[in-house]
């Protein structure tokens, strides 16, 4: 069974016990049925998991004040360690398998900077492990931060506008997963190239296919996560606001993947810029966090390397051309055709994460711009 079934399963399954047990139970059986979930799928992940979240919790309780600065660093480098640990060398410890640890970690390294910059409380051990141990975002997302979850649990109430808006938003994710992901632009596209003649058309398919694929999967569980969190209550944030709607690439990337793209914007993009003054080298830098997010390698190097430069393009052309800049943006004509612009971009650039072998991924890209 798909693991998206039975998350769900486990969710619905878990709820009524939610709902019939009082405030301060309701947050403590959330984190538990997570515990078991991952003592039964992966036992020596859920230990190092907790492990770390400890650690951490331990040097911000424990730490001397002289020493603040240090230990939240410390905070920020242990669950950074574990997650470039398994990034570079996965296929040497598979008998760990990291759920979700790229989430996980940067739940954690939000954490620290919270607590770091006094925009958070200390919070108890048992708060925190709460936070970090949330079944419906753990595994895919999205990066929830801390303050919102904290007052979610504190304003829960049984609502049933709210648990049928959940039960929507699940059923809008599995249609978008098992249908239109797995079924129309896995099976029925693959179909269309494959009886297509070779040349532009086959692989324009093949390149429109794989990142519409690629989106409706990733919206799909953010869905899901939506939807298992408000069957508990819980309001997570919007990970995707209609991208292919975007005009112009800056306002594509605050609407794709937003807790990861608003992650880098304020733990990477907005230090870096207090720190060098270079608004370019912070938006370069921070396109390269969020690419080797997703998998540290030559190909992803590559693509966050088009992310930054097609946002840089985007600013530089509202200054030098901004009579085209306002058409694009503003004249109804204009903003259907920065949408095509924009979708074509970014799924040209998605070339490159679509293939193993980077030279192929620039063969093809040299015979559909050719």
């Amino acid at each position: 069974m798909n693991i998206e079934f039975i998350l769900v399963a486990i969710i619905l399954l878990t709820t009524p016990l939610v709902w019939n047990v009082s405030r301060f139970w309701q947050g403590k059986v959330m984190m538990i049925c997570t515990l078991l979930v991952f003592a039964w799928l992966a036992p020596w992940s859920l230990l190092i998991m907790v492990l770390t979240a400890c650690a951490q919790w331990l040097l911000w309780k424990y730490m001397p004040a002289g020493m603040k600065t240090t230990g939240i660093l410390l905070t920020i480098c242990l669950p950074m360690l574990l997650l470039l640990s398994y990034k570079i060398g996965h296929k040497t410890i598979h008998w760990i398998i990291p759920l979700g640890l790229s989430y996980y970690t940067f739940r954690q390294i939000h954490a620290a900077f919270e607590f770091y910059k006094g925009g958070l409380q200390l919070p108890t051990l048992d708060e925190y492990l709460q936070y970090l141990l949330f079944l419906p975002v753990i595994l895919v997302g999205p990066i929830h931060r801390m303050p919102e979850f904290q007052r979610s649990l504190r304003r829960l109430k049984w609502q049933p506008a709210v648990f049928s808006d959940g039960m929507e938003r699940i059923l809008y994710g599995l249609i978008k997963i098992s249908f239109l992901g797995n079924y129309l632009f896995s099976v029925k596209f693959a179909q269309l190239a494959e009886h297509t003649a070779p040349g532009f058309l086959k692989l324009y398919i093949q390149t429109i296919a794989f990142t519409c694929n690629a989106y409706v999967q990733f919206a799909g569980f953010s869905d899901l996560a939506i939807g298992m969190g408000l069957l508990w209550g819980i309001r997570v944030i919007e990970n995707f606001n209609q991208p292919f709607l975007a005009t112009n690439m800056q306002d594509f990337w605050t609407r794709w993947h937003i807790s990861l793209s608003s992650w880098c914007r304020d733990y990477i993009f907005q230090p870096l810029i207090a720190l060098s003054r270079n608004r370019w080298i912070a938006l370069i830098i921070s396109m390269l966090v969020l690419s080797l997010w997703h998998e540290i390698s030559l190909r992803y190097i590559i693509w966050g390397m088009i992310q930054a430069v097609l946002v840089l393009l985007t600013v530089q052309s509202r200054k030098t051309f901004p009579n085209l800049s306002n058409f694009v943006n503003q004249h109804a004509l204009g903003k259907w055709l920065g949408r095509i612009w924009v979708f074509h971009l970014f799924a040209f650039s998605c070339i490159f994460i679509g293939y193993e072998n980077i030279h192929e991924a620039g063969t093809l890209l040299k015979q559909l711009l050719g």
